[in-house]
């Protein structure tokens, strides 16, 4: 995913967490720990870093291109997930979601708990979206690694799957709104 990343674009579902390109270090530790099932603890905070310097691109990638451009929709559940460990670690987590959302290039929407069915209820996705000729390409993630979907049809679907994801989410200042709120505890 690494490589990709360097020339696409992309929009993602991520469901039940917050995408890896908006994650905080100790907000991606909590996450690869806990789904990386057979990690040690180093490789997860080697991961965790790895994920952490991705984020980069959001702001500057190599050869003058222009930072990749983000379309997040993530479900509400992510936004209230606790810590044992790290009690802090959501508000921060939180706080750092409507910093990045600033960014020209990152469009951040919440699908509210209360919200309509939508073809995100069967699983994540991501939509990489390259410069012609290459052609668009999504990836599936799972416990076991990546699995990615190509050929036009296929990749369709995805993408009408994305736009009703989309339709059926806060819009992007009552996402803000959303986010602030549960941050502030204003919103349980």
């Amino acid at each position: 995913m690494l490589d990709l990343e360097a020339d696409a674009d992309a929009e993602q579902f991520t469901g039940p967490a917050i995408p890896g390109l908006l994650q905080t270090s100790a907000y991606a530790r909590e996450i690869i720990g806990a789904t990386g099932l057979t990690r040690t603890q180093e490789e997860v905070h080697a991961l965790a870093e790895v994920r952490r310097a991705r984020q980069a691109i959001l702001t500057t990638r190599p050869g003058g291109l222009a930072p990749l451009k983000l379309w997040a929709v993530v479900h509400e559940a992510a936004l209230h997930m606790t810590s044992a460990e790290q009690p802090h670690m959501m508000r921060e987590q939180l706080r750092h979601l409507l910093d990045i959302s600033d960014l020209p290039n990152v469009t951040i929407q919440v699908l509210d708990l209360r919200g309509t069915a939508h073809p995100g209820m069967i699983g994540l996705m991501e939509i990489v979206q390259f410069p012609a000729p290459w052609p668009t390409v999504v990836n599936l993630e799972n416990l076991r690694g990546s699995h990615f979907v190509e050929g036009t049809e296929d990749v369709k679907v995805f993408e009408d799957a994305f736009a009703r994801v989309v339709a059926a989410a806060l819009s992007v200042d009552a996402s803000r709104m959303k986010i602030r709120n549960i941050m502030n505890g204003l919103d349980t």
